[in-house]
């Protein structure tokens, strides 16, 4: 199909077919004519995206140079003239930018084909214009498309991981229970028993990995697992216990995601950095899953839409009559700083109004 497509779009213009090095000096030089514009422009166009759209393998870099200077070209009937080229020369720069998404690749290509340092700033801002728009609207690149469809991963994505932004700190969880090396797993049982029959108000039984201590060092490990499908006798729990995975909480998620990830576990114990490793918590996968919420939300609610107050108008009617002081509304706190007023009064009721108002500001 794709074949059929460019042989068809070669009968309309044939030198649209081909690498085309010589339509691209033609336009980079100014020398091309107009139907060559317009027929490369159109044909180039539709023959290399109908193609490729129908999974025919080809080039990219050659079409697009065809593409993007014809393009400028086009752009040179209408626009002023600057220079032979300069707008086929800026055009292309824009085109490599946004459709292979390598806007220095693009600037840095035009150079070494024409040499032409004067049109440098120009460049960077049309290649630099098109790569924003290209990565704000499309999900992948043209070089980048075929694979996906194919069904392949592929990320371009550029945010921060999430993980990495949060500490151990800010998620970890104090620990409830601890466990004495010394005690046995019947003991250990027990605890669990009576806080499930009470209803686990202190939420030990949540908590599923219990330390075990020898007076203050950490030992190991027991889960809750162990303990109440385990055989509850008087084997000492430094027996069933095994060795702590620890974290700092100084430390980011993403390195405990790792960590957890290595040793295929859902929670993990944060100690401290001194000399003798104190416990100072618990960090669970549930937590880390937390912390991905969070930065779903910051990114759903990233715009805010500010709200000015619009201006008050003030206006004032002022009853005069003779003895009557005028009934003038002083400015409430809340309404800020007051605004001028205009007020128009007989001969004599100025400095009523003055003592009413609060200020000495009259136009």
């Amino acid at each position: 199909m794709g074949g059929a497509i460019i042989g068809a779009g070669g009968l309309f213009e044939p030198r649209a077919l081909g690498v085309g090095y010589d339509v691209i000096e033609q336009l980079l030089t100014g020398r091309a004519t107009t139907g060559l514009i317009i027929g490369i422009l159109v044909v180039k166009t539709l023959i290399w995206g109908l193609s490729l759209g129908s999974g025919t393998s080809g080039g990219v870099l050659a079409p697009m140079f065809m593409i993007g200077g014809a393009l400028g070209a086009a752009e040179g009937l209408v626009f002023p003239q600057v220079s032979p080229g300069f707008w086929a020369l800026v055009s292309l720069a824009g085109v490599l930018g946004g459709v292979m998404r390598s806007p220095l690749t693009g600037i840095v290509f035009c150079l070494e084909l024409t040499h032409e340092m004067n049109a440098l700033i120009p460049m960077v801002i049309t290649a630099s214009a098109a790569y924003l728009l290209s990565v704000i609207v499309l999900k992948r690149s043209v070089l980048t498309e075929k694979l996906a469809r194919r069904g392949m991963h592929l990320t371009r994505e550029y945010s921060v991981d999430p993980l990495e932004v949060h500490l151990v700190r800010q998620l970890e969880t104090p620990i409830r229970l601890t466990l004495r090396a010394e005690q046995t797993t019947a003991e250990a049982v027990e605890v669990l028993r009576a806080a499930y029959e009470a209803g686990d108000p202190d939420r030990l039984l949540a908590q599923r990995l219990y330390p075990v201590l020898d007076g203050e060092t950490l030992t190991g490990v027991v889960t809750r697992h162990q303990l109440v499908h385990g055989t509850a006798d008087d084997t000492p729990l430094s027996h069933i216990a095994v060795p702590a995975v620890t974290a700092h909480d100084d430390e980011t998620l993403r390195t405990l995601a790792n960590r957890m990830a290595e040793h295929d576990i859902t929670r993990i114990l944060i100690v401290s950095r001194d000399a003798f490793p104190r416990l100072e918590g618990l960090l669970t996968l549930r937590q880390l899953l937390h912390a991905r919420r969070v930065d779903l939300h910051e990114e759903r609610h990233a715009e805010r839409h500010l709200t000015l107050r619009p201006r008050r108008k003030r206006s004032l009617v002022v009853a005069s009559g003779t003895g009557a002081r005028p009934a003038v509304p002083r400015p409430s706190e809340e309404e800020g700083e007051p605004e001028p007023v205009s007020v128009t009064c007989q001969r004599g009721e100025a400095e009523s109004i003055r003592t009413s108002l609060g200020t000495g500001k009259f136009s």
